[in-house]
């Protein structure tokens, strides 16, 4: 068993550890000592993709047959930028005023250790339990998200294990513990258009084909919300982040425009659905001018959406016991690396406050830290009697 005190110890020593991705070769020693402790059986699996950098991941699992529960993590953190500007030092795990602090604090390293430390109290109260509990944790989520979680699963699938159920302990609560579970992510797809036209001088314009107008125009026609939303979702919405004609003239008509623009979709779309939507308006407006254009895929992250019955009923049960809040099931934010467990089981997200992630002085409190860790414990019970 591991008590509260020895909780919050485990807890400074894992915050004291950087962990800038990809660099996680010593979080992961320190995570694997713990988990050799309690008998689990540990994976330390590492993948390079092309001419990226190697990134290790970790595999814990305990238990055997059906069902079987994974917590899935990140270990790895954003830079914390210049020391100086913190009040302690980003990776001093310091305690002050019932708070710690540390980059990662919330995002996710707090939230691992919780979930780490129920799940081997739930193993030790209970020795006879039917079923498997495995942590799935990367070192490269806040990087490029292609050496980690995505690879590290058909890994896990290739080697016959089969995962029922997922929690991705990414900080979902607004305010509190307890008021958000995440049942689904929007999906992002980001473009850029290329429009041609020809150059020339600003006082002949017929001799040219200025493409900043045609620009303007699809600028204006899809800019913003698309749809009305679904029964979980907002609204599909669409947001320009440059318009480059490459002219410092002001006496010469460029010869192209260049916009970027990034969707988050709901789930009543799909890449190929948006892309010949798109595809539609721009032949509107350029192909029918004799434009010349291209469209570039420049990233995607699939939408996931898991149903609010279910595991996010089990959690949220637990939620009510241990806070008497009953949580919102939202889908808002960013994406997550849920949307690569999605494609083999059902996945909700829930951890800590989403109060100073990724921020100066990030940091989480002690009290927080211990509801969440009751919270998995409760939730653990509920699960495997199922």
């Amino acid at each position: 068993m591991i008590d509260k005190n020895t909780a919050q110890k485990l807890l400074q020593d894992f915050l004291s550890i950087e962990s800038i991705t990809p660099n996680v070769k010593e979080a992961f020693d320190f995570l694997e000592d713990i988990f050799k402790r309690y008998n689990f059986e540990i994976h330390r699996v590492k993948f390079k993709l092309d001419d990226s950098y190697e990134v290790e991941n970790m595999f814990a699992i305990k238990g055997n047959g059906s069902p079987h529960l994974c917590y899935a993590g990140h270990a790895d953190v954003v830079n914390p930028g210049d020391y100086i500007n913190w009040q302690n030092p980003p990776f001093s795990g310091k305690i002050e005023n019932n708070k710690i602090y540390s980059r990662g604090a919330e995002d996710m390293k707090g939230a691992i250790i919780s979930s780490l430390v129920a799940g081997i109290n739930y193993f030790d109260k209970n020795v006879n339990t039917i079923g498997t509990l495995s942590y799935l944790i990367t070192g490269d989520e806040e990087g490029l998200a292609i050496n980690g979680t995505k690879p590290l699963l058909e890994w896990v699938v290739n080697q016959g294990y089969k995962i029922d159920h997922c929690i991705v302990t990414e900080p979902t609560n607004e305010d509190m513990i307890g008021d958000t579970i995440k049942i689904g992510r929007r999906g992002s797809l980001s473009f850029e258009l290329d429009i041609q036209g020809k150059q020339g001088h600003v006082a002949y314009p017929k001799k040219a084909r200025n493409p900043i107008p045609f620009a303007i125009k699809i600028a204006r026609e899809i800019s913003g919300e698309i749809d009305k939303g679904t029964e979980d979702f907002l609204p599909t919405n669409i947001e320009f982040t440059s318009f480059d004609v490459n002219n410092t003239s002001h006496n010469v008509i460029p010869d192209k425009a260049k916009l970027k623009f990034n969707i988050r979709y709901n789930d009543s779309w799909t890449e190929n659905k948006l892309t010949e939507f798109l595809e539609n308006i721009f032949s509107k407006h350029l192909e029918d001018n004799s434009i010349n254009w291209q469209l570039n895929k420049i990233s995607n992250a699939d939408v996931y959406h898991t149903s609010s019955q279910g595991l996010s009923n089990i959690l949220s049960d637990s939620i009510f016991r241990k806070t008497s809040l009953r949580p919102k099931f939202s889908t808002f934010g960013g994406t997550s690396d849920g949307r690569f467990i999605s494609k083999y089981c059902p996945v909700i997200e829930f951890g800590l406050v989403g109060r100073t992630m990724h921020q100066i002085d990030e940091n989480i409190t002690l009290d927080d830290f211990q509801i969440l860790t009751e919270i998995f414990d409760d939730f653990l019970v509920s699960y495997y009697s199922k």
